[in-house]
């Protein structure tokens, strides 16, 4: 139990710096906008880069990359079936996106990362690249074809390949494959690029709690609407994720001695933070969204407490 209280006050502490940011007004909301654009678009990519670029690949990982994005389908489709269904509480556009969602930039390498160390960040992040793919190919291009009526493969593509996660992703996998760190490290320019990529790395975590912290604004909103949501989410997510990891333990055998516990951090994940993002045109939408992602976090540190006691 000390161990446990070891790893999660560091967390709690730096969340609590976030929530107390805000409240003494120490930094403004757009200065923490900011900085989630140096997070987004410099610290996580880096982070990504070498994480992919030092893990071993397996041959396994497909079937993980696979299975992941037959789960975000799966909860996709349930997304769908209560939206028709039960359109009394279910109607929005958005809502097989937020079913098959997951936060696993800004939420899941924080958590993750602090919980159970960066150097297990690899597998995590492994989980989540069948996501991303799911993401950018189904759940994005649906939701800008109901908004506006266009699509085009062609522009996902691109966007898709010019988001720096992606790109960190990417690039990380081909300097895995060309072996580019032994060549780097042969040249002081070479070791001064990776140092300064390990350094933003290593507050990478740390950052990304305190904006969680500074990000917990609890407000009311619809309460029945707002627990059926989250309700059907979390047993959806631990339904399917079972069965998904249990297709993945025959398929691929044991890939990782910390793998069920990553895959689990994965699904206890809250939904995308773009969901609200994503609400244009109505305010309320927007408004409970917001609100609901931001219950449903507190749910995920909870379950990432009960996942470290079992």
């Amino acid at each position: 139990m000390t161990a446990l209280f070891e790893k999660l006050l560091p967390v709690l502490i730096m969340v609590l710096i976030g929530l107390v940011m805000r409240k003494k007004s120490l930094v403004t909301a757009s200065a923490i906008n900011e900085l989630k654009q140096i997070i987004v678009n410099v610290a996580l990519p880096c982070i990504l880069f070498l994480s992919f670029g030092n893990t071993i690949l397996d041959s396994r990982y497909i079937v993980v990359v696979i299975m992941v994005f037959v789960l975000c389908g799966a909860l996709y489709l349930m997304g769908f079936v209560l939206k028709y269904r039960i359109p009394r509480f279910f109607d929005s556009i958005f809502t097989p996106w937020f079913m098959a969602g997951f936060e696993f930039g800004m939420i899941g390498i924080g958590l993750f990362g602090a919980l159970w160390g960066t150097g297990s960040l690899p597998i995590f992040m492994l989980i989540a690249l069948g996501h991303e793919f799911f993401a950018w190919f189904i759940c994005i291009p649906y939701v800008q074809f109901k908004s506006s009526g266009i699509f085009s493969i062609k522009g996902t593509v691109i966007r898709f390949l010019k988001t720096p996660v992606i790109l960190g992703i990417l690039g990380g996998l081909a300097a895995n494959v060309t072996d580019v760190f032994s060549v780097m490290d042969e040249f002081f320019w070479g070791r001064s690029l990776l140092s300064a990529m390990n350094s933003l790395s290593n507050i990478t975590v740390p950052l990304i709690l305190i904006v969680v912290g500074y990000s917990l604004v609890f407000e009311r909103s619809s309460a029945l609407k707002a627990a059926l949501y989250m309700a059907a989410r979390l047993v959806g997510v631990l339904v399917f994720g079972t069965i998904a990891l249990s297709a993945i333990h025959r398929f691929a055998g044991q890939i990782d001695p910390l793998f069920t516990a990553a895959f689990y951090a994965y699904l206890l994940l809250p939904p995308s933070y773009l969901v609200p993002v994503m609400v244009k045109d109505n305010e309320e939408e927007r408004y409970f969204f917001s609100q609901t992602v931001i219950y449903y976090t507190v749910i995920s540190f909870a379950g990432y407490v009960l996942l470290m006691l079992f």
